[in-house]
């Protein structure tokens, strides 16, 4: 018998929707193309049938049940595929536009949060206009300016000592660790 670990969350349903207006937004749209889908379909396949009932086009002499049947099962084959394809084709562009707006702030901060692990203290994030995760690259920015106003004030105080310990003319092993102690406060 196998025994499995507890899971250190749970789900629960109010945790589906975790950034809600972008979630929103989504849903929204791809229901609306869905519906407009699913309304030309309709509008397609009533026409392509009151087409061939009302005799759409020239026939000559007697037209079996079963040869209209074809044509429109044929026609409403194609009408039906054109629409859906154009549909999966617009569903398709949308998802490409609106995920780089979730995707280029996430790869943006990414990219920020890997530089501060490696040491450095890079500029602001800026995301362009429309972009989700305003709040998130505002907050980083502000983690971002107090680590650039911490790294100046150890700058000036490092400054500050060695000029101080050059005036008392300290030996040079003990300025060494002091320099060593203060790049480990980075």
């Amino acid at each position: 018998m196998e025994i499995t670990a507890a899971r250190p969350y749970k789900r629960r349903l109010r945790n589906v929707l975790i950034h809600k207006p972008i979630q929103r937004e989504f849903t929204l749209v791809v229901l609306s193309l869905l519906i407009v889908s699913a309304l030309a379909v309709a509008f397609v396949i009533h026409s392509t049938i009151r087409e061939a009932l009302m005799g759409g086009g020239y026939r000559f002499g007697t037209v079996s049940p079963y040869e209209v049947m074809s044509d429109v099962s044929y026609e409403l084959i194609y009408r039906v595929s054109l629409i859906l394809f154009l549909t999966l084709l617009i569903i398709v562009v949308f998802g490409v536009f609106f995920l780089h707006r979730v995707a280029g702030p996430v790869y943006r901060f990414q990219s920020v949060l890997r530089r501060v692990a490696h040491g450095e203290v890079p500029d602001d994030v800026h995301l362009r206009e429309g972009d989700y995760f305003t709040e998130t690259a505002d907050d980083l920015n502000h983690v971002l300016r107090l680590l650039r106003e911490r790294q100046d004030r150890i700058n000036a105080l490092q400054t500050q000592l060695v000029e101080l310990f050059q005036k008392n003319a300290l030996s040079p092993s003990l300025l060494a660790e002091l320099r060593e102690g203060l790049s480990q406060l980075l």
